[in-house]
């Protein structure tokens, strides 16, 4: 994972999609839905043959349908974002302010079998 980290920014999004394919299938977790506590908030993260994703989620009470949450940090084979990407409003209390590399170690710390 650390290659990963290291290269993140030096990648294509096809290429470092293709990696986190190949850790999240290492770490028995490919093509699974999984939810993380990340201080004190929920959050679903996913990585299949389309995109890697975290979304977080709203909380059970007030949730209206349709509308569980929102996506903090997405990577296609086009594109990766998140929400430490410019634009950023520093004022957005609701933003997670975790970039992608960011993700990958709380990810690993609660599923990596490195």
């Amino acid at each position: 994972m650390k290659a990963i980290i290291e290269n993140l920014h030096t990648l294509p999004p096809t290429r470092l999609l293709y990696r986190l394919q190949e850790l999240f299938q290492q770490w028995g977790i490919y093509k699974q839905r999984l939810i993380v506590n990340h201080e004190g908030e929920n959050y679903l993260i996913a990585c299949d043959e389309e995109a890697f994703v975290v979304y977080r989620l709203l909380p059970a009470h007030g949730k209206s349908p349709g509308a569980p949450g929102w996506p903090v940090c997405l990577l296609t084979a086009n594109t990766m974002a998140d929400e430490c990407s410019p634009p950023h409003d520093g004022e957005d209390h609701f933003a997670s302010r975790l970039s992608l590399a960011d993700w990958l170690v709380i990810i690993e710390e609660f599923y990596g079998k490195t």
